[in-house]
Order: C-alpha cells, then structure tokens, then sequence
C-alpha cells in the first residue's frame, strides 16, 4: 500500500479550510514532519465547485510559508458527485489486459461521459465467495476531468506542483493502514466535512464500499442560523461554542443534538445499504474524522444509531512525532487532517 518513493506533501483543499501534511520515512514506519490548517471564507468553495481560486491559492500559499516548507510536489484528492468508485467482476485477465480494455468496461457502469473523465482501477484479491467463477472483483474509480482539472491548475496557481490525484475515501483508508495495518476486520470510516460526508468500509483492510453524502458540519450551521434567524458567521460561531449576546446556548444545543440525529441516521442508512451488499457483512467498528467529527455528542448519537462501536479516529495514533512539533495544537487539529496525512502517506511512482 506504500511505497518507497519520494514523499509528497498531502494537500486537503476543503470547502472550509486548507490542510497540509508532510511525513517522512524511514524503514516503513512515518514521521510528522510538518502539518498546518488555513480557514477558507464560506463561500470561497460551494458544493465542490470553487467560487473564489484567487482567495482558495492565497490560502494554500499560506498554509506553506507558515510552515516554511520548500517541498512543492503534492497529492490531492477529489470527492463529492464528480467522482464514481465502483466494485464490480469482471472476467479474469491480467493488468495489462485490463489496462486495454478499461474504457469499454467503464462504460457500462459510469453515469458519465467516458470521454469527460479520469479512469483508474486496482485489480482485488479474491477471497469473496460472492465473485462469480472466471471473474475477478476489480475497484473501478472514474473522476470528471473538468473537477480534476479545475483543483490541479488551482494547485499550480499557488506555485505547487500536483503529483498524485487521489479521491478522499482513499485518504482516510491510507492514515488508517498506516496506522493501525491491514488486518481482518470489516471497519467503517467516515470523514464529516464541512460540505460532505465521505464513507469508506473498508474489509480486510481494502475498500469494498464507498460512498459520498452531500451534508455534513454545515448542515449544523445552517440549522443554527435558520432556528435563531442570526447570520452564518454568527451561527458558525455559536457551532463551536462561542458565547454571542443575545443568543440562547442552550437552544444551539438543541438544534446541535437534533442535526446530529439527522446525521448519524443518514450514516446509518449508508451502512444499513453496504450490508445488502455483501452477505453476513457485519461492520466490528466505526472510526470518526473530520472537523465535524468533533461535534459534541456525534460519536455517541452514531453509535446509538449503528449499534457497533464508534470512535473518533486519530490520525497520528502511531505515527513518530519530529521533534518541535506542537502536540497541544496537533490534538485540536488532528480530526480535521486524516485526509491530509493520507495523501502525505503517497509517493512517487505508486498508484
């Protein structure tokens, strides 16, 4: 799953803020170099699509110069409804057959134009009594280019140099390896965004199910704002606790633990449909990133919901510390960079 070629910074353009990881090393085991978060305008990035790319490269420049970082090659990563991740069978052939022939197999399973994305795929091990005889279960990922396209030359524009485009399941999987390996386990992870909900179940330690949900820690904003008729910036606000005159906390409270039921349910939901999907598939544990992920009472309302247990995932659980790094602010920060040190986790060379 890694490689051993050059490390890459990992760059996580969110629709809320910018998030930078850079890991070195040494004998399969990484380092925490360097990790650092910028805060976007609200509407700098809406549903995907970015609004303001003068503002969005200002913040990723930022991020770099305050983390004195010279490294410019980076991986990236998209999400969201421009980006398909299929599991699906097809005939046993070797990669290089496949390589040949993937277009015309996407075709029958990509709602797009083939024309008008990026095609991958990872050929899987076949344990799974489920894969028909002669037939191999094959990870098929598509990307629009348009979206790919739209955050490389963004990339560029802050004077980077994007290596690797990945997809931000993918991410999380990599931190979560690279954490705790492979083992065999049928585990969920779920990165809560600003603007999305990214979920990967992953079995035996490979993805076997993904999918995109269109909500995420906005959602509690906007019901703040709409319940107590304030502005955004003041609900944001009253979201992470800040005392604002005028405004009931224990009402934001409320509206808090109401959206967190509506959150852990849509979640549920995806789980409840991975489940029809593969047969005896019960998941043993549930992991929680992403800045929404700290929510008060979001663990404990979605392990209510799933009936497994969940927990908030540590993105640096098991990953060496360099020396100067600030634990104190690491900790505050940590839920918001699984992707981004997922993507650190890329090297050149691999897929």
């Amino acid at each position: 799953m890694f490689a051993s070629g050059q490390p890459l910074v990992g760059l996580d353009v969110g629709s809320s803020s910018v998030k930078l990881v850079h890991m070195s090393e040494k004998h399969g085991e990484f380092t925490l170099d360097h990790f650092g978060v910028v805060e976007l305008d609200p509407d700098a990035i809406v549903d995907g699509a970015v609004m303001d790319a003068g503002h969005v490269a200002d913040a990723i420049r930022r991020v770099f110069a305050a983390q004195k970082l010279k490294e410019k090659r980076v991986a990236i990563s998209v999400s969201g409804n421009s980006v398909i991740v299929k599991k699906i069978h097809l005939p046993i052939m070797s990669e290089e057959e496949l390589s040949e022939s993937i277009t015309w197999e996407a075709e029958q399973y990509i709602p797009f134009e083939i024309a008008d994305v990026h095609l991958d795929f990872h050929i899987m091990e076949s344990g799974d009594a489920a894969v028909p005889s002669g037939q191999m279960p094959v990870l098929l990922v598509a990307a629009k280019k348009e979206r790919v396209s739209e955050l490389v030359t963004l990339v560029e524009e802050a004077g980077l140099k994007p290596m690797i485009v990945d997809v931000d399941a993918f991410g999380l999987e990599n931190i979560f390896c690279a954490n705790f390996g492979v083992g065999d386990h049928i585990t969920g992870l779920v990165n809560v965004g600003a603007s999305a909900i990214n979920i990967n179940v992953l079995v035996d330690g490979m993805s076997a199910f993904t999918r995109d949900i269109s909500m995420g820690g906005d959602r509690y904003t906007e019901e703040i704002q709409k319940g107590l008729n304030i502005s955004f910036g003041e609900a944001e606000r009253a979201k992470r606790g800040e005392r604002i005159e005028g405004i009931d906390q224990a009402k934001v409270q409320r509206i808090i633990q109401d959206t967190n039921v509506e959150v852990a349910s849509e979640i549920g939901r995806t789980f409840d449909y991975f489940k029809t999907t593969i047969q005896a598939a019960q998941i043993d544990k549930v992991y929680l990133a992403g800045g929404a992920s700290k929510t008060e009472g979001l663990v404990e309302q979605a392990g209510e919901r799933l009936g497994i247990p969940v927990q908030g995932l540590n993105p640096f659980e098991n990953i060496h510390l360099a020396a100067g790094i600030d634990t104190e602010r690491l900790a505050a920060l940590s839920p918001f960079l699984g992707v981004a040190a997922g993507l650190a986790t890329r090297r050149l060379g691999d897929r």
